[in-house]
């Protein structure tokens, strides 16, 4: 039987504290490394809430754009749009007879595509700004957060104005087809025959969701937001200091010669 020799007990030799050693002193790194990218967020971020928060609700409106901002109901079902211009239609197929079918009307989405752009513009202004604090891309992020609100509102106003249109997409038609579709819609369950001086109906030409008020809010908070971090940091580096000590003069008569003398 062979018997180790001191050299071989030397290299087959082991430390068993090697291992530990090394799980410890990876673990002592990888938290000197979160410490220190937790530092560098918290330097990156600090004093720059406002762009965040610009950020964020800037994000909340573009969501919301493509939510419905105006519904209508009537006779031949119900219609939603979204800012683009998208249409939501539920129809009962009332006039699919009628020779004077509704039309469909024309809703461009341009102030929500500008709007789009606007945001996805100042999001990136603002990543880029929060590592470099530029004055240009401060500029660039509140003119483009305050064009995003401004796109937001014309928006808004241009799908209110066209709610008549959207109403007129679930009307009746009074020729032979859309009577008898009217009594066919009757006779099926899915809603009531049209009587003159039967019947008393209350009818709005369409309503302005939720979703459209919000898109609103969040947009001109976004801006106000930037608004508010750019004078700060304006006020930051240019200071104002005002005085609150006013210099008072006196003016004393000068002495006469003969009394001095």
């Amino acid at each position: 039987m062979a018997q180790p020799t001191p050299w071989r007990a030397s290299v087959t030799r082991r430390d068993p504290n090697t291992p530990a050693r090394r799980t410890e002193s990876g673990a002592e790194q990888a938290g000197e490394l979160r410490v220190r990218l937790s530092q560098l967020r918290g330097t990156q971020l600090r004093g720059n809430w406002g762009y965040v928060l610009a950020a964020v609700g800037s994000v909340v409106t573009l969501i919301l754009l493509f939510q419905p901002w105006i519904t209508a109901k009537g006779p031949d079902g119900d219609v939603a749009a979204d800012a683009f211009g998208r249409l939501e239609v539920t129809t009962n197929s009332m006039n699919a007879w009628s020779q004077s079918k509704p039309q469909t009307p024309t809703i461009t989405g341009i102030w929500a595509i500008l709007a789009s752009a606007a945001i996805v513009i100042a999001v990136c202004a603002i990543v880029l700004n929060i590592r470099q604090r530029t004055e240009l891309l401060a500029r660039l992020t509140t003119f483009s957060l305050v064009s995003a609100a401004f796109f937001v509102i014309l928006a808004l106003i241009y799908l209110n104005s066209k709610g008549a249109a959207l109403k007129g997409m679930t009307g009746r038609t009074y020729d032979l087809g859309g009577q008898v579709g009217q009594i066919l819609n009757w006779a099926t369950g899915r809603g009531k025959l049209l009587v003159p001086g039967t019947s008393t109906a209350t009818y709005t030409t369409a309503d302005l969701t939720n979703w459209g008020m919000l898109a609103v809010v969040t947009s001109l908070g976004s801006a106000m937001a930037a608004v508010a971090q750019w004078l700060r940091v304006r006020r930051a580096a240019n200071p104002l200091r005002l005085s609150w000590r006013l210099p008072i003069v006196v003016s004393r008569a000068p002495a006469d010669p003969d009394t001095t003398a």
